[in-house]
């Protein structure tokens, strides 16, 4: 059963309005917005169905509190009650489009059989967070007004099927498009430029109001031409693991809301030392070094003049002693192998500051 064509392109989140009706009086118009950059096959399928006024007279056909509404069949036109959902053979498929976006109140997702890739014109709609279904389902829009039309749809009286005891019409109708882009996610944790030894490093940001999905790349170079990992996610936190010891990441990310990705974050650094020293540690403390990690070379600024700076192995053994002629020192160790080094600045007043510097 051939279908009009959807759109060739979407510049944007589709929007379409979806008119219910029963017994004649009208219930309400919720507005869907569709995720072309998310589920593509699954928004030109539904674009297509609603150039031909496919849905125009199918029913919600399944109705349960506390889970979701049900419809597009076109079984629910002028078939018996009890064909309500088992579709037409003939109807073309489309394959799933799985991702990290989440079953939320509002989401609108597609209906399927046992058969992943059996998508067909069924679509639900969630009243409540369904996250059994994370990952199993394609997530393909959301509602953005109306949705109170929705729960009055899931309360109506329904038989023992889940049917509504009298039919609920629906007419779907292209309403315009959401172009907004998204702002890029701000970076959290960890902190810019710090170091562990665990090879398992939880990454954190905080949430954008429009973002669906974020995506994060993790690289072994600033340039992200050595991309190690490349994750989708829909939460604020990704545990990176499986990482090497003395070596330095590098990790930025950007938001999806579903019809535009934002641009990329700020690039953010953490180093993997070497194993056996395990703790977090912020280079950002009073006495400013720069860069660390390095090759060897640091610079140490904000020292007090006449202060004394020692150098040491990670075996405590002393690598080198400078007092401090002027405020800006430089550090040359750039003979020593890769690894962890300690550094003790000692003041004039007896105070001192200790710290660490990474050769990579």
């Amino acid at each position: 059963m051939p279908f009009a064509s959807a759109q060739s392109s979407f510049t944007g989140k589709p929007q379409y309005h979806i008119l219910t009706i029963q017994s004649g009086d009208t219930i309400g118009i919720t507005t869907v917005e569709l995720f072309p950059n998310i589920a593509p096959l699954h928004v030109a399928n539904f674009d297509s169905l609603v150039n031909v006024h496919y849905f125009d007279s199918t029913a919600f056909h399944r109705v349960i509190p506390g889970f979701m509404i049900q419809g597009g069949d076109p079984n629910s036109r002028h078939g018996a009650i009890s064909t309500w959902g088992y579709g037409d053979p003939s109807q073309p498929t489309v394959n799933a489009e799985f991702s990290a976006a989440k079953h939320l109140r509002g989401t609108l997702s597609a209906a399927r059989d046992n058969d992943t890739n059996s998508a067909n014109s069924q679509f639900f709609i969630c009243v409540a967070p369904a996250a059994w279904l994370n990952g199993n389902y394609s997530v393909y829009g959301k509602v953005v007004s109306g949705m109170s039309y929705v729960d009055d749809i899931v309360s109506v009286p329904r038989d023992t099927n889940d049917n509504p005891l009298q039919k609920i019409e629906m007419f779907i109708t292209y309403a315009g498009s959401n172009d907004s882009v998204p702002n890029s996610p701000t970076l959290n944790l960890p902190v810019s430029g710090s170091f562990s030894a665990s090879t398992s490093r939880v990454l954190k940001w905080f949430t954008q109001p429009d973002g669906i999905t974020y995506h994060i790349e993790l690289a072994t170079d600033s340039l992200f031409t050595n991309i190690i990992k490349n994750i989708e996610s829909s939460g604020t936190t990704y545990n990176a693991s499986g990482l090497s010891a003395l070596t330095k990441y590098y990790w930025r990310m950007r938001t999806n809301n579903g019809g535009h990705f934002s641009n990329y974050s700020q690039v953010w650094n953490f180093y993997v030392s070497a194993v056996g020293i395990d703790e977090n540690y912020n280079m950002a403390n009073q006495i400013k070094i720069s860069p660390n990690p390095s090759h060897g070379v640091f610079t140490m600024e904000n020292i007090a003049i006449g202060s004394i700076i020692e150098i040491t192995s990670a075996e405590g053994k002393l690598l080198m002693q400078t007092k401090c002629d002027e405020k800006i020192t430089r550090i040359d160790i750039n003979n020593q192998p890769k690894g962890i080094y300690f550094y003790k600045v000692t003041g004039t007043d007896g105070t001192s500051e200790k710290g660490k510097l990474l050769v990579e």
